[in-house]
This record gives C-alpha cells, structure tokens and sequence, in this order.
C-alpha cells in the first residue's frame, strides 16, 4: 500500500491515507476536453504509462490480477482509511467477480479500515454484497469514455443511473467524486443520497483548469441544503477562508463500531 499525502498542494490523493491496488489497469478510456480545447488523459494512465511502467508491462488498458498484495491491509493495524482502486476500477465489466469477491473479502476481514471504493461502472455495484465498513463511491462522467463522446444529454443520464443505484445500496458512506467538475452538474444531485462529495478541478500535467465559480457554488448550495459534506482537492483554487476537508457525518459512530471487535485482538 502506498502513504498518501495529506497536506495541500502535495502530490497525493489528500481525502484517504492509502492506496492499494490488487487489481491494476482500467479499460474505460476516460478522457477530459479542456477549456483550451487539449484533451486530458486519465491521471492513473499518465501514472502507469509514464512513471509505473515496470509495474504495468502491458499499458494501462489491461486487466492486472495482484493477489500479492491482498494481504497488505491486514498487516496494518492502525485503523485508516484505505482507496482500493486508485489505479483500476474494481467493478470494470472486464474484472472477473471471483477476483472482486476476495478483495470484499479482505476488507471483511480487515474490518478496523474503512475502505473507500469509486467506479465509473454503477449498475455492477447491485451484484455484489458490500462489507459494513467499505465506502461506495462514484465518479462524474468523463467527456470520452470507452472511445465514445458523452454529449451532455449521456453525462447527465449518467449521473442519473449512478446515484439511482446508490439509493439501492446500504453501505456507511454513499459519495461521489466531481474531479473534474466540468459542468454544472447541482441540478442533479437535489435529493441524492450522496454522505460525502469530493471536489477538484480539471489538470492536464502540471496545467490546471478551474471549474466555473458558479459551478461550485451551486454544488455547494445543493449540498449544503442536504447536510452533505464537502471535501476540496488540493488543485481547486477557491478562497482559503471558505475551504473545505470535511468528512462524512457518519463517520465517527462508523469507526466506533468497526473499531471495537478489532481493538479486542490487539
């Protein structure tokens, strides 16, 4: 597993303290169009493709199997929070349901983490049944995904089917990562059953594109008015005074009860 990085502006995923990846490689595709017109790549494409490439022989468009490293988080005994897929997507259609079983597996076992889970892939999130401490997330649609271009009408729909399916599951914390927030995507979350939300701009290597002020606002707006809690990426450029790192609501009574069974096998 690999230490994140926790303070702003740092390199790192800022809202978890590890990742670990026993399933490397995603086939999605996802691309970002810029406001200057540039397409961005997904970062964990750039990461694999141009800094990993011993650990991705095959490219990033490859399904990766790690059973190598499943026993990692049991090895930590400090309770974190831990991403599972940073580099892959754990429900891709591609990853066989046998591998996901014994990833779901070790976070039942490992039940002092609390392991957070984000997919472009909702619908395959139903077939599953998900441990009390794993947090179910989803990701704003990309521009391009799979070779195909999301005109606003697909994005929309499928922001739509996402938090419709979050609705049907009974896990800790239901949340969404908007990074990029790349359009005005608030209407569509009044009355989501949204726990947390991560914001964060759009970056192209070291260029970074802001969201739309209004685009944030309104986010924060319809959140705000859910009691939903909002947590800024790094890259965002927003007034340090209104910043916000906030986590679930639900989290402390999450850790207690998780905690207390570990805490006994000390």
């Amino acid at each position: 597993m690999n230490k994140q990085s926790k303070s702003r502006g740092r390199r790192g995923i800022e809202w978890t303290d590890y990742t670990w990846n026993p399933i490397g490689g995603c086939k999605h595709g996802c691309r970002w169009q810029m406001p200057d017109g540039t397409i961005a790549e997904c970062y964990a494409e750039t990461v694999a493709e141009r800094v990993a490439t011993s650990a991705y022989p095959h490219g990033f468009e490859h399904h990766y199997w790690r059973p190598d490293v499943l026993q990692e988080p049991l090895q930590l005994r400090t309770p974190a929070r831990i991403f599972l897929d940073s580099m892959s997507d754990l429900m891709g259609n591609w990853v066989p349901a046998d591998q996901i079983e014994q990833v779901l597996g070790v976070c039942r076992e490992a039940r002092w983490h609390s392991f957070q889970l984000l997919t472009k892939n909702a619908p395959r999130l139903l077939k599953f049944s998900f441990p009390s401490n794993v947090w179910i997330g989803v990701s704003a649609p990309p521009s391009m995904m799979m070779g195909k271009q999301l005109t606003r009408e697909l994005q929309e729909r499928m922001v739509k089917k996402q938090l419709e399916v979050l609705r049907q599951i009974r896990v800790p914390v239901r949340w969404m990562s908007i990074e990029p927030l790349s359009f005005d995507i608030a209407p569509l979350l009044v009355g989501s059953p949204l726990e947390w939300a991560v914001i964060g701009a759009a970056t192209n290597g070291s260029t970074t594109y802001q969201p739309q002020r209004e685009w944030v606002e309104n986010v924060l707006r319809v959140l705000d008015a859910q009691n939903t809690p909002v947590f800024f990426k790094g890259n965002l450029d927003w007034p340090h005074s209104r910043w916000r790192e906030d986590a679930p609501t639900g989290e402390q009574k999450l850790r207690l009860d998780i905690l207390q069974p570990a805490q006994s096998r000390l």
